[in-house]
């Protein structure tokens, strides 16, 4: 393990993971010897959507126009990225988060947000750990105001070489979007969006949360293969843009657009709720 001034790096044998707990708390790199298992970020950015992985907290995916309403409150967000009119992916990615507590092989990191646009107070936390060929990440909220909060939680990892890459994934249901990607409502998800059996990842290019998830799915390049498994994420949303070679598969505990449908989970003050997602690599 080892502390840089803005990086915090992990190894055991072949397996590193390198940090940037200022940057929104993210993963700047994923290495399992020379293979890249997440698409790594440019050393010097400090632009979380150049990350390899970064954490969603209080919720994930967008707020439409960044309004709702929950237990009688109307609550206003401002937009948090300059190309999309809709605030999204929560605070913890725009925000630093400190370093708590550190092993040559493991890390937690924490972030407190809340009180201010987002009227509840919370406190966040990451734990990493790794293996070789092997890393697990754990996202935890606890609501820390007096008040009843929502909350939805999500990890947005980035995955190289989306030329080669396959997907299996059972996925069998949708939310369709409009033309700002906002969900409009669920459906079956279509023979085309579907991932079971396998599919090379960009047979299509989708930016759409896809619900009924089991919770398990595989990639699988010509040299490698990665199953990843996530726990209390009911939903996958999938990207994979066209004429972009990564893509990107993450875990979440709601469907996109919750909080406007008052669908979000709730938490009790002082209640604690976590996700987690655990990556497993193997040569092929």
């Amino acid at each position: 393990m080892r502390i840089d001034e803005e990086e915090l790096i992990l190894q055991d044998q072949e397996m590193r993971l390198t940090l940037a707990p200022h940057v929104g708390g993210a993963i700047r790199e994923l290495k399992w010897g020379a293979r890249d298992l997440l698409r790594p970020g440019p050393l010097e950015s400090t632009d979380p959507f150049e990350m390899a992985c970064f954490p969603m907290v209080p919720f994930v995916n967008r707020v439409a126009q960044g309004r709702f309403e929950f237990a009688g409150r109307r609550v206003q967000i401002q937009r948090n990225w300059s190309q999309d009119p809709h605030p999204l992916h929560g605070q913890g990615w725009r925000a630093p988060w400190s370093v708590i507590a550190t092993t040559p092989t493991s890390a937690t990191l924490g972030f407190e947000g809340g009180g201010d646009e987002w009227p509840w107070r919370y406190r966040a936390q990451q734990r990493f750990e790794i293996s070789p060929g092997q890393m697990s990440i754990e996202l935890a909220v606890e609501n820390m105001s007096n008040a009843v909060m929502p909350v939805m939680l999500g990890l947005h990892p980035y995955f190289p070489d989306a030329t080669h890459a396959q997907l299996r994934a059972r996925l069998p249901r949708v939310w369709v979007t409009d033309p700002e990607a906002l969900p409009l409502e669920e459906r079956l998800t279509p023979a085309e969006w579907r991932f079971d059996p396998p599919r090379a990842v960009q047979r299509v290019s989708l930016d759409h949360c896809l619900s009924g998830w089991d919770g398990s799915a595989w990639l699988r390049w010509p040299d490698r293969l990665i199953t990843l498994t996530a726990k209390a994420c009911r939903y996958l949303h999938v990207y994979t843009p066209r004429g972009r070679d990564f893509f990107c598969i993450e875990p979440q505990t709601c469907a996109a657009g919750a909080l406007g449908r008052g669908q979000a989970d709730v938490l009790a003050p002082g209640e604690r709720c976590a996700i987690s997602m655990h990556l497993t690599s193997e040569a092929t």
